[in-house]
């Protein structure tokens, strides 16, 4: 299911609009009854936000102030997240106050950040269990659930770097994806997937290196090599720099037709 999908269906996929759903990957969306609700201005946002990567943790007021402003916090700083408390508790959030800090209660709420991390759990964990299939199938439904960066549109320090952290694990799983479909054999799949992830992270040279070995398993070769030269004349261009070595040593190959190529494993296992 793609993204614009997720989007439009209650951003967690299936029909059950009885209980609540928090939204943190793309824009911060919160669900009730099957209504979507004004989770309030920006930085009422960005503090649910934070409270919801603290599943079960107190979060103290000063903690907040430093995730939400970092050093440089404003004098109503502390007032500003009293009202946003009120304001999501207003919401039917369930944020109390347990002495050390403020504890987020989601209950049953779904949290399409939370079966994210699940799912690409269990397909990683199938990876090293040999099932490979399996691992497939689940970092794919994970990889539906990503419809945006973590908190689009929301600042804050902490959120800033969560955002490039799980971007990071992002990647990293969908490029255990890909080698999943060259390790199961179905190279024509993993072409236009990679194809897009190329397209998106032209920077990611292990995306290229996949995509290059996939054209080649799929008689296709001679795209292969074109993508390649096509990557080296922008790196050259525009950074002044050549290839990775596994990007150079991949192109000789192909030009060298190493029977290898079609058989030797990709997957990796070290995450």
């Amino acid at each position: 299911m793609s993204g614009v999908l997720l989007r439009e269906r209650g951003f967690l996929g299936g029909d059950d609009t009885s209980g609540t759903s928090f939204r943190l990957l793309g824009p911060l969306r919160v669900r009730h009854a099957g209504q979507v609700l004004d989770p309030g201005p920006p930085k009422q946002q960005a503090l649910l936000a934070v409270l919801l990567l603290r599943p079960g943790m107190e979060t103290g007021v000063e903690q907040l102030v430093e995730s939400l402003w970092g050093e440089e916090s404003p004098a109503y700083a502390k007032n500003l997240i009293q009202k946003s408390v009120s304001g999501l508790r207003g919401l039917g959030v369930r944020l109390e106050w347990a002495g050390g800090g403020y504890l987020l209660d989601v209950g049953g709420a779904d949290v399409d950040l939370y079966t994210y991390e699940r799912l690409a759990a269990a397909g990683l964990a199938a990876v090293r269990a040999g099932d490979l299939v399996e691992a497939a199938r689940l970092l794919e439904e994970a990889r539906t659930m990503s419809t945006g960066p973590l908190g689009e549109g929301l600042e804050g320090p902490m959120l800033e770097r969560e955002r490039l952290y799980r971007q990071e694990r992002f990647l990293a799983d969908m490029e255990v994806r890909a080698e999943l479909e060259l390790e199961l054999g179905r190279h024509r799949n993993a072409v236009p997937y990679l194809q897009y992830a190329v397209h998106k992270y032209p920077l990611r040279e292990r995306f290229l290196w996949l995509l290059m070995l996939a054209l080649h398993r799929s008689d296709r070769g001679n795209e292969a090599l074109t993508l390649y030269a096509a990557q080296r004349g922008r790196l050259v261009e525009e950074l002044g720099v050549e290839p990775g070595p596994a990007l150079r040593t991949l192109q000789e190959r192909l030009l060298l037709q190493d029977p290898e190529l079609m058989v030797m494993p990709v997957l990796r296992q070290d995450g």
